[in-house]
């Protein structure tokens, strides 16, 4: 509400500013003969231009506290302008607006207040409260605790909701620091509540990478999924069994899971109770923070121990999942062997090695996953605790004055003896490493996706061009600008709008308009005009039917009570019940609800005041319901004929960039693991770093931990991105097609496939950023394999480019596509070669990183052939099938037809 009022003041101003400026000039030249063509087109020209800055606004804040505002202007504006009024006029209609904006004021402040401070603590309770219930379901699953094994449906489920409660947590905080005053969060500088914001900022953020892991958890248990459907099934046991026999690779996966739980059972489980029963106790810190005046729900002292036993449990649990998994790893093949013998396998031996191996890994991979989430919990317990110690201090500061030092440290946590006895240093040396340093925000670095890259024989650099060659490059950047999709919608709305005003500035035209009140054509037409077809056809009809809709109700209710204001009030608040919580609670359907209310008021509002029984209130309705309509209607033709964007074509841009910054973010990740940053500090000598010596000297941390922020920029970026093409996707089912409908089920299975390669993208960041990556990983595994690593990476780069001009250009693919998976296979066959592979007394288990990486990439490669073949299907191949293009190449001897 703060946002909004701030927004109508700004509104208010400009729309004052243009009226009075119009007029002015228009009055000034409309009294002078001859000059009274000029003064209307001027006027129209303004009104042009005005609400092409407003609808350009409009787009670009895309905020809801913003859209009133923005229709507050075009009100006011119009029944100005239109009526030709001046000051007087304008007092008039600013004074109404102004007095609606007070009692919504007034009804916000002192009936039932809430404030976005609750709503952004109620969803962060509510996301602790998914993260509990998907940690616990996964590490369930995981390690087949349960005879009934939790659905995909249920799971999926479960994740639906904590992603659906974490996408509003970033809204929530913005409109929270909207409330500053009131004792919000704030960023301010010097502001006694900068810390409070701080705090929470870092609570989110910790909540996002908190939900990013847990995606790379839920994708490290689908070989559980295979198991347990193939136990339900009768093939395999899940645990160790002599018996099962029909499927051999599923068997060795059992034995292997069933040895696996046996060893890393119990400190999983320990760990993950400890995760889950923190998450718990900031559940109920943040539920009870307000209640410190008789019992605290949790002493100050309760967050260091939290994260002790987090730091304890996650000890414990990397040095038996190390050790664990290096058994598995060095275990000799003849215990496989021998089980596969009976089915004459022995002599692919090979491909049996690589099969464990490729399971071995893929249960690294959870359990290194479960290592960063259990580390990441510990930054989240940090800045809970700020946030917890600071709204305690806030609200009880007269009584614990004494404890005012206590709250000023209470985000730092104290190291005790037994975690220094570890060789890993002091506690709050080792937790220093899990959170991530106080930074500014991070832009994404993208390259530009669009035509005429700089810097190209093409479009050469400023530096080359003469004097004039710079003047027309500018002009040519500008032109590029004026037909990006913003600029274009801004100017074919404020152009259209001018159009559909100019009959009120002409005297043969000018008494029909006033007749139907044409000031709500132009109203109408500004709130329906949208940048795409879809969304203004899917505005249009909700207009028109709630425009009749609220016509036709207030018509029959004026009828049978005329001129009652008891009956005609009272009626009109059981009337606007429904309307506001369609408005609240089904945001999708806002504008309709708003329409239907706007109707019903203005129609039953406008017959009271004036009272003539020869003016029917039918008529009142009827002109009220042309004036929306024809406003409409011109802006369903604006929309589709003049710079139509159809939504489905914007999509498939989107998509095209999409798959080029996927493309670009693989390139980076790529990049930062394949140059050594500086290593070991100084005074650690030349000595050979083990499980628990410190890796990088401080500057490379900082350059590691820099790479890290710019990711995790680059990734929500691309995460906002797929939201926005989600919308573009329902707007493009408003659309009609002639050809036949549009193929919305093929375009979410697309989106959904790109958000696991996101989700797979992110797993690999995880692991390509730790610091034993470049150190022994990157001597052992990248150096080594550099020529097969290259044929991967550039297989899937020109994979992801590939795709993202099938998606720009709809056009027939090529019958062969990248060979990502083969590439992929060869660098991982290049790796099992290795001497670091086949040597069984490895001490360690940080060389095993980059064979988990690679076998990962698997997931990559996969959701990357499952698009060619989609697009395949979608738009064709070139010349002819892929199973035609295939038979050429057969060892048989192939008959022309």
């Amino acid at each position: 509400m703060l946002e909004a009022d701030t927004f109508f003041l700004m509104g208010l101003l400009y729309a004052s500013f243009v009226c009075l400026s119009s007029m002015s000039m228009f009055w000034w030249l409309e009294v002078r003969p001859g000059w009274e063509w000029l003064a209307d087109v001027l006027v129209i020209l303004w009104i042009g231009a005005s609400m092409s800055a407003v609808a350009w606004m409009k787009v670009r804040m895309a905020k809801p506290s913003f859209n009133p505002a923005c229709s507050m202007i075009a009100i006011i504006l119009f029944v100005v302008i239109v009526k030709e009024g001046g000051l007087q006029t304008l007092l008039q209609v600013a004074f109404i607006v102004t007095v609606g904006a007070c009692i919504s004021n007034i009804v916000c402040y002192s009936l039932w207040p809430q404030s976005a401070m609750s709503n952004l603590q109620a969803n962060m309770v509510k996301t602790l409260d998914s993260f509990t219930t998907l940690l616990e379901m996964m590490t369930s699953t995981f390690l087949f605790e349960d005879a009934n094994q939790p659905s995909r449906d249920k799971l999926q489920k479960a994740v639906d909701s904590h992603q659906a409660s974490f996408t509003s947590l970033k809204k929530n905080l913005e409109e929270a620091r909207s409330e500053w005053l009131f004792g919000g969060p704030s960023k301010r500088p010097g502001n006694s509540r900068k810390s409070s914001g701080k705090a929470y900022q870092d609570a989110v953020d910790s909540l996002n990478r908190l939900a990013q892991h847990l995606n790379g958890l839920r994708s490290g248990v689908g070989l559980q999924y295979e198991l347990a459907k193939a136990h339900h099934d009768g093939k395999v046991d899940v645990l160790p069994s002599k018996d099962a026999d029909e499927d051999e690779v599923l068997k060795a996966a059992a034995e292997m899971f069933g040895d696996l739980v046996d060893d890393l059972g119990p400190p999983l489980k320990a760990l993950t109770d400890t995760c889950t029963t923190c998450l718990r106790r900031l559940k109920e810190a943040f539920v009870q923070r307000q209640r410190f005046n008789h019992k605290e729900p949790i002493k100050p002292s309760e967050f260091s121990d939290l994260t002790e036993e987090l730091e304890r449990a996650l000890f414990t649990f990397e040095s038996t999942s190390n050790h664990a998994v290096m058994r598995l790893y060095r275990r000799g093949e003849s215990t496989y062997q021998h089980s596969r013998s009976s089915v004459n396998l022995l002599e692919e031996n090979t491909m049996l090695t690589g099969t464990e191996h490729e399971n071995v890994f893929l249960v690294y991979f959870f359990i290194f996953t479960l290592q960063e989430f259990a580390r990441e919990l510990v930054s989240l317990v940090d800045a809970m605790s700020r946030i917890y110690s600071i709204d305690k201090a806030r609200l009880a500061r007269g009584r614990w004055k004494a404890l005012s030092g206590t709250v000023a440290i209470l985000g730092r946590v104290k190291g005790k003896a037994p975690a220094e006895k570890r060789g890993g240093g002091s506690l709050k040396h080792r937790i220093s490493t899990y959170i991530v340093p106080e930074r500014k925000h991070t832009i994404p670095s993208f390259p530009k996706v669009r035509p005429h890259a700089p810097n190209t024989i093409q479009t050469p650099a400023l530096s080359e061009l003469t004097t004039m060659g710079k003047i027309k490059h500018k002009l040519w950047e500008w032109g590029s600008r004026m037909r990006e999709r913003d600029v274009k919608y801004a100017i074919k709305a404020g152009m259209a709008t001018a159009m559909l005003a100019a009959p009120a500035f002409f005297d043969a035209t000018r008494p029909t308009f006033m007749e139907y009140r044409g000031e709500w054509a132009l109203i109408s037409f500004f709130v329906v005009i949208s940048p795409t077809i879809g969304a203004t056809n899917f505005l249009a009809v909700h207009r028109i039917l709630g425009t009749l809709f609220g016509a036709a109700v207030a018509a029959g209710i004026y009828s049978l009570f005329p001129e009652n204001p008891v009956v005609l009030s009272i009626f009109g608040f059981f009337y606007a019940i429904p309307c506001f919580y369609i408005i609240v609670a089904k945001p999708q359907y806002a504008t309709t609800g708003r329409f239907v209310l706007l109707t019903y008021n203005l129609t039953c509002l406008y017959c009271y005041n004036i009272r003539q029984r020869d003016v029917p209130v039918l008529y009142i309705a009827m002109h009220r319901s042309v004036a929306v309509i024809i406003g409409v209607i011109w802006a369903f033709l604006v929309s589709r004929f003049w710079w139509p964007a159809e939504a489905r074509r914007e999509l498939s841009k989107a998509l095209g960039d999409f798959c080029l910054n996927l493309g670009w973010l693989y390139t980076r990740l790529v990049a930062s693991n394949s140059y050594a940053p500086d290593t070991q500090d100084d005074d650690q000598g030349e000595s050979t770093p083990n499980e628990e010596t410190a890796l990088l000297s401080s500057q490379a941390r900082i350059h590691l931990s820099n790479s890290i922020r710019e990711f995790m920029a680059m990734e929500l970026h691309l995460q906002i991105k797929l939201i926005e093409m989600q919308g573009l996707l329902n707007q493009s089912q408003h659309e009609p097609r002639l050809k036949g409908p549009f193929p919305v089920k093929l375009y979410r299975n697309i989106l959904t496939s790109l958000q696991t390669i996101m989700d797979k993208l992110h797993s690999m960041r995880c692991v390509t950023t730790r610091e034993e990556w470049f150190t022994t990983v990157r001597r052992d595994f990248i150096i080594p394999v550099n020529r097969e690593r290259r044929e991967m990476v550039g297989n899937i780069i020109l994979y992801f480019s590939t795709l993202s001009s099938a998606f720009r250009l709809k056009a027939p693919l090529p019958p062969y596509l990248p060979p990502a998976e083969e590439s992929r296979q060869h660098l991982v066959n290049a790796i099992r070669t290795l001497d670091v592979v086949k040597n069984r007394d490895v001490k360690g288990s940080r060389q095993l990183l980059f064979f988990a990486y690679a076998l990962t990439m698997k997931g990559v490669t996969k959701e990357l052939d499952y698009l060619g073949r989609t697009l395949q299907d979608a738009f064709g191949v070139i010349g002819q099938t892929t199973e035609e293009f295939e038979a050429m190449f057969r060892d048989t001897i192939a008959h022309a037809v």
